[in-house]
C-alpha cells in the first residue's frame, strides 16, 4: 500500500507547476468575441463507475478492475442579456471514459482507503449551443467537437467511500484541438501545437453505492462518484524551444571547432 500512496502522491505533483497556460476560446462564429481563460471549472457532475471482482476473493481489498464514464458541464457562457430577446448562450462538456484498477483498504491510519491507478481511457472537448444544461450528444445538429484527448496517466484517493467520502483525482491527457477554436493568448492556433497536455484536477464529494463486499464471487458492482473540479492545460512554449535550438546550435559548432 505505501508504494501505491507513494504514486499517488507523484502523480499527482508531476505537472501541476505548469499546466497553467493562458488560453483563447474563439467564439465570435456563435455571437462572441472570444473567452480568455486559464482553467475550464466543472460542475457538479456524477460519475458512473463499474467495478468487478477481478480476483474473485468475493471483497474489493484486491486489484479490481473498473471502468468509469460521464460528461461533465464545463461551464454556460451567455453571450448576451438583453431583455427583449431570448439569451443566447453556449455550453462546453467534457466527455470521457477511463478504466484502470482499485484497491480498498478497509484500515489504514487514515481510516478507509481506496486508490485508483488509471491505465487507459479517452475524452472528448464539445461545443453545444444552447444552454439547458444537458449534453444533446456527439451527433447532434447542435454539438461540435472542439478537442480529443488522449489519456497519458492518472489516479485517485478516496478517503471513507463507504460513507461522507471525500478524495481528489489527477489525470493527465494529450490533447488535440479541432481548428479555429482555441488559441495562445489570442494569435496561435493550438489546433497546429503538438504536446499540448490537460490536466484534471477533481475533488471528489461523496461515493453512492460502492460496497467492500461484492453480492458473489466474480461479480460486478455500479455505484456514483460525485465531483466537481477543473481543466487546465500546459501549452509548449514556442520562445523556449527557440532558445533551446540556438543553444544545441552553439553546441554543434563547439564540437566543429574541437574537432
Amino acid at each position: 500500500m505505501k508504494k501505491l500512496l507513494l504514486a499517488s502522491l507523484i502523480t499527482a505533483t508531476s505537472f501541476g507547476a505548469s499546466a497553467n497556460a493562458v488560453i483563447t476560446f474563439d467564439d465570435s462564429s456563435f455571437g462572441g468575441s472570444g473567452v480568455t481563460f486559464n482553467a475550464l471549472d466543472f460542475n457538479f457532475d456524477v460519475a458512473t463507475v463499474s467495478q468487478t471482482d477481478t480476483d474473485t476473493n468475493g471483497n474489493a481489498s484486491g486489484l479490481e478492475a473498473f471502468s468509469e464514464f460521464g460528461t461533465t458541464d464545463l461551464v454556460n457562457f451567455l453571450l448576451t442579456s438583453s431583455a427583449d430577446v431570448a439569451p443566447s448562450a453556449y455550453e462546453i462538456f467534457f466527455d470521457y471514459s477511463f478504466s484502470g484498477f482499485a484497491e480498498y483498504f478497509a484500515s489504514t491510519p487514515f481510516g478507509e482507503i481506496t486508490d485508483v491507478n488509471f491505465n487507459a481511457g479517452a475524452g472528448a472537448l464539445y461545443l453545444d449551443q444552447t444552454a439547458d444544461g444537458n449534453f444533446l450528444g456527439a451527433t447532434d445538429a447542435n454539438t461540435i467537437k472542439i478537442a480529443d484527448m488522449s489519456f497519458r496517466f492518472g489516479d485517485c484517493l478516496i478517503l471513507n467511500p463507504t460513507g461522507n467520502a471525500s478524495g481528489s483525482c489527477n489525470v493527465f491527457l494529450d490533447v488535440d484541438f479541432a481548428p479555429g477554436y482555441f488559441s495562445t493568448a489570442g494569435t496561435a492556433d493550438l489546433s497546429t501545437s503538438d504536446n499540448v497536455i490537460s490536466e484534471l484536477t477533481v475533488t471528489v464529494q461523496d461515493v453512492v453505492g460502492f460496497s467492500p463486499v461484492y453480492g458473489a464471487v466474480g461479480d460486478t458492482q455500479t455505484f456514483e462518484i460525485s465531483h466537481d473540479g477543473n481543466m487546465s492545460f500546459d501549452v509548449p512554449e514556442p520562445a523556449s524551444v527557440a532558445i533551446l535550438g540556438l543553444g544545441l546550435l552553439g553546441f554543434a559548432g563547439a564540437r566543429r571547432r574541437k574537432s
